[in-house]
């Protein structure tokens, strides 16, 4: 059962949406999760972080991974979230069919208010990558990044790319902005 405790701290007019599944899972034998993000957060809730972005500082880290989800999946992106634990160094999987097909692993992260995202981090991500069948790394966070971080991103731009706060703001008002069409 997902979306069963809500943003932390934030009091939200709306409630996470239960998804509750069972599955074959012994004819999976690609080593890949069969569970795929349908809809972790209600409109509402979206809403909410649009007009109110402070709270998305504040998300339960586990919330902020299904976020993410939500907002790439409203995008256009088949999407998994990978399990809370033991995921690999990747928290979604974001997969986009048009001329060619591309394969992102995004890591989600939620420090502390105010603490950056440092470069060992981005480090570790590009690490993942090399073991794993991307187009892309992808290293979104509620803060910031160090300088350090943003320089290793500059000198890696095919393998990874780097998104702050102010990003995941903007992804929200495309979100909203799309599904409103």
């Amino acid at each position: 059962m997902l979306g069963h405790s809500p943003l932390a701290g934030a009091p939200i007019g709306g409630s996470l949406r239960e998804i509750i599944a069972t599955f074959d899972v012994a004819t999976r034998t690609d080593g890949f999760s069969i569970v795929q993000t349908v809809s972790f957060f209600e409109r509402a809730l979206i809403e909410r972080l649009h007009k109110f972005p402070d709270d998305i500082r504040v998300i339960d880290r586990r919330k902020f991974e299904e976020l993410i989800a939500e907002l790439w999946h409203g995008l256009g992106y088949e999407v998994e979230l990978t399990k809370q634990t033991r995921d690999g160094g990747k928290d979604v999987i974001a997969i986009k069919q048009s001329l060619v097909r591309t394969r992102y692993i995004i890591e989600c992260k939620r420090p502390n208010p105010g603490n950056p995202v440092r470069l060992s981090t981005v480090k570790e991500l590009r690490a993942t990558k090399s073991d794993d069948p991307a187009s892309k790394a992808i290293l979104v966070t509620t803060t910031h990044f160090t300088k350090d971080a943003k320089a290793f991103e500059e000198r890696h731009p095919w393998d990874l790319e780097l998104y702050d706060f102010d990003s995941v703001y903007a992804w929200i008002a495309m979100y909203l902005k799309t599904a409103s069409q």
